[in-house]
């Protein structure tokens, strides 16, 4: 079930997700996929690393479950990057969806080349450390949204918001359908010939530009 699902995901908007769910849990922006078109969408695996180590991303790697997202609060530091190329390459042969952080990563020509949805703060060339275990599947917070073990992450090029675990399936299906409406009175009003400042429900007072009245 959560597979399918997991499927049907990677066709809705980010955008809708969010607008569905009173607009929350969206990530800071400053996340985004280093390799732009890249879609994930899966349950949380979350990582905590010390900063400059990236130990626990390592463990996290060998111990999630195919399907899910490791969520990895590396510190918000970008002095350091915690994920690159192998270890895309090994969470891509574990079956992970991808991986979402707040700090940095690296080798992005090889992640492109793996086409495995990695998103991040930012790129650096700089390495880290292995000498701190860091913390598995615990509660942490990532582009300033709270996330828990199993909480649902979806990401493509809008960025990625989060979806409590509870009442998520509703919340989807939701989202779904209001999609499929919005997309269908959008397409049937622009064929009808309709203004697009109608459509947009633009005031009329917001129609007439000030600074071009004589």
């Amino acid at each position: 079930m959560a597979s399918d699902l997991r499927e049907r995901l990677l066709t809705l908007p980010t955008s809708t997700i969010y607008e569905t769910q009173n607009q929350l849990g969206d990530m800071d922006p400053i996340i985004k996929p280093v390799v732009r078109g890249h879609r994930l969408a899966g349950r949380a695996f979350t990582v905590k690393c010390f900063i400059g180590d990236y130990t626990a991303v390592v463990r996290a790697v060998d111990a999630a479950n195919p399907g899910e997202v490791l969520v990895i609060d590396g510190g918000g530091s970008l002095h350091g990057t915690i994920m690159g190329g192998t270890t895309s390459r090994a969470a891509k042969k574990r079956g992970l969806a991808g991986m979402v952080t707040n700090a940095a990563t690296r080798d992005v020509d090889e992640i492109a080349e793996l086409g495995f949805p990695v998103f991040a703060a930012g790129v650096s060339v700089r390495g880290v450390q292995t000498t701190h275990p860091g913390w598995l599947q615990i509660p942490i917070a990532v582009g300033g949204v709270p996330v828990h073990p199993g909480d649902w992450i979806v990401g493509d090029s809008d960025g990625v918001v989060v979806v409590p675990a509870e009442g998520a399936e509703e919340l989807f299906e939701r989202a779904f359908k209001r999609k499929a409406e919005a997309e269908r009175e959008r397409d049937d009003r622009i064929a009808r010939g309709e203004s697009l400042s109608s459509i947009k429900g633009l005031p009329p007072e917001l129609m007439g530009v000030a600074g071009n009245k004589r």
